[in-house]
């Protein structure tokens, strides 16, 4: 069994990157021949009227709505804010549904608040509760309560597109529990989350467009249509930062937007199926929110997910950086049938990365004065600014994301956290780009003393591993393979690694790369920065010796006394 052996202690300091691989460019269009049509209604909502304001929800349909417009969709009804009410959604629906063929694809997407309610029909719901979702004007009571959409209506509204031979691929980038992967240290940054609390309706006047029958269908009862939620019902999750992307995101939404691009389609032959689109979301989502969400995705019996294509491409890797709300180029998809084009992409480049934001507990900032950058930089920001780090002097604790990653960091310390948490982000940004599945068992709480994780690591068959764990003060630790007889391809599709909690306490970041080769440069490198503050030149080497066969993935391992 492993044991991180990382101990945090103050000489050791971390070197980093300046930059993080920048997206592969899209290449000249490839046309196709007799593409079926795509289609789309994405929603997207933060200007709410009388509830907590959001920050990444229309910045998430946007991405969608851009990402489907490079690929040359131009059949989309978007609405943002205050457009997004009941009427005007309900209305591109029933315009969509008369204009939809047999084979088409319609992508429905809506990313804002959620909510439960009471169930209004009895017995349709396990825990008598219906899920919401809220528009910009809603309010609890008279005419504010139609700003809301139940989500049986969407159930029924997917029916009217698959009665006409259509299939929806539904998004819901929103959430209406209240459950929480782990606690969230108050200190650190305050995390948004796409959920109201519990408010009793009076004076309802929603009349809703689904039936009784349908409050008791699910996705399951769909002829061919998907759905994938941010988190299950009982949960919540929160907007994140996404590296190299402004301001914040639900990593659903990101995820999705990105898949479409071609980053899911995993073995390169033009097709993204609903097994691999699953897939990549969920790991990507997974990895982008630290762990704090586990997206719900589902398909009908009659879908043969492995082989059933949502979206087929020109090419066979067609990831392209975010797009802006208004973005030029063209590139093609088609849905259905025919093989996908199979170009290369270029090999990933640096690009220079923001700097870290960081901020002292008591918002003086003025032990962060004068203070000298190992290799990334950062920027010193009040406590009120959304900072990525929050150092507590008198403790020496680090926070970032509601995390503590580190315990005792003294002043001199600060440039190697610092290091580190650019570091990781890197590693994100490669993650988005070409996934390793990764997974942290039994689950992602905090973990006490003595306590054992499990890092299960899949999809290996006939591929290298190398894995090392970043701890919390940017030292690195070979944790496989650990001798010559290991470092071939793995004959097994899954590997699990075993490890014992202990002292020091905070975060450990595992991450997993595999190729279909070995990988000795990279070998090479971790034997010469092994058991060293050296994450910021290990993952600055990753990125400039990556391709496109390499998959990255990471989770963090938090921990506590």
């Amino acid at each position: 069994m492993k044991k991180l052996r990382c101990l945090l202690a103050p000489a050791w300091l971390a070197a980093i990157l300046t930059g993080v691989p920048a997206a592969y460019a899209a290449p000249a269009p490839v046309a196709v021949q007799n593409p079926s049509e795509v289609h789309a209604i994405v929603v997207g909502i933060d200007q709410y009227q009388h509830l907590a304001q959001l920050r990444g929800a229309v910045a998430d349909a946007k991405d969608i709505e851009a990402s489907l417009r490079v690929m040359g969709v131009t059949d989309i009804a978007a609405l943002y804010d205050d457009k997004a009410d009941r009427d005007s959604i309900l209305k591109a629906v029933y315009d969509l549904s008369a204009r939809v063929k047999r084979g088409d694809l319609v992508i429905l997407s809506i990313a804002g608040h959620g909510a439960q309610e009471p169930e209004r029909v009895k017995g349709s719901e396990a825990d008598g509760k219906d899920a919401v979702f809220l528009l910009a004007g809603f309010e609890p009571a008279g005419a504010g309560t139609r700003q809301r959409i139940l989500d049986k209506e969407f159930n029924h509204l997917i029916k009217i597109f698959e009665s006409r031979g259509a299939r929806v691929a539904f998004v819901a980038d929103s959430c209406s529990g209240g459950g929480l992967a782990r606690e969230v240290d108050p200190r650190g940054e305050q995390l948004i989350y796409r959920a109201v609390p519990t408010y009793q309706i009076t004076e309802d006047e929603l009349k809703p467009v689904s039936s009784p029958s349908d409050a008791f269908s699910t996705e399951l009862d769909f002829d061919r249509s998907i759905f994938l939620a941010a988190v299950d019902k009982h949960s919540k999750a929160p907007e994140v930062k996404v590296p190299g992307v402004e301001g914040y995101r639900g990593a659903l939404s990101y995820a999705f937007a990105r898949a479409l691009e071609g980053a899911a389609d995993a073995n390169g032959d033009g097709k993204i199926t609903v097994e691999e689109l699953f897939a990549y979301v969920r790991q990507v989502t997974y990895q982008l929110s630290d762990q704090r969400q586990m997206i719900v995705s589902a398909s009908p019996p009659s879908v043969k997910a492995s082989v059933e294509p949502v979206v087929e491409l020109t090419r066979s890797v067609t990831y392209i950086a975010p797009p802006s709300p208004s973005p030029t180029g063209a590139l093609s998809a088609r849905i259905g049938a025919g093989a996908g084009v199979n170009l290369p992409p270029k090999k990933p480049t640096l690009a220079v990365e923001r700097p870290v934001r960081i901020a002292t507990l008591d918002g003086s900032n003025t032990e962060l004065i004068g203070l000298a950058p190992l290799e990334a930089k950062f920027e010193i920001v009040s406590p009120r600014q959304n900072p990525e780090l929050v150092w507590d002097p008198k403790s020496g604790d680090v926070i970032a994301a509601g995390d503590v990653i580190a315990h005792e960091v003294s002043r001199d310390d600060l440039p190697a956290v610092i290091d580190r948490a650019a570091a990781i982000r890197a590693l994100k940004a490669m993650a988005t780009r070409s996934v390793q599945p990764i997974l942290l068992m039994p689950d992602s709480k905090l973990h006490r003393l003595g306590a054992q994780v499990d890092v299960s690591i899949d999809q290996l068959s006939d591929r290298s591993l190398i894995m090392f764990n970043i701890a919390g003060d940017g030292t690195v630790q070979l944790l496989y393979p650990q001798n010559a007889a290991e470092a071939g391809p793995m004959e097994k599709p899954q590997f699990r690694l075993p490890i014992k909690v202990r002292a020091p306490f905070g975060a450990d970041q595992i991450v997993a790369i595999s190729a279909p080769d070995r990988m000795p440069e990279l070998a090479q490198a971790l034997g010469r920065l092994n058991a060293r503050r050296t994450a910021g030149q290990l993952v600055k080497f990753i990125a400039q010796n990556s391709d496109a066969d390499m998959r990255v993935g990471s989770v963090g391992v938090f921990t506590s006394p």
